[in-house]
């Protein structure tokens, strides 16, 4: 992949992290917010970190 590539799935990854917060915030305002699914998406947030991570290391190449 390029350095467009990878800059735009940095970007795509954000932009991802911001709807997964989002998510857990809104579910957080419920009087009983599932937990399970918060976790799961506090996981995938982890998950494009590192995503974002690996694509700043490959940029710096």
């Amino acid at each position: 992949m390029g350095k467009k590539n990878h800059e735009k799935s940095i970007n795509s990854l954000k932009q991802r992290i911001i709807e997964h917060q989002q998510k857990i915030d809104m579910e957080l305002l419920k009087d009983y917010p599932d937990l399970g699914l918060i976790r799961h998406w506090q996981k995938e947030i982890r998950a494009f970190e590192l995503g974002i991570e690996k694509a700043q290391k490959r940029l710096r190449r």
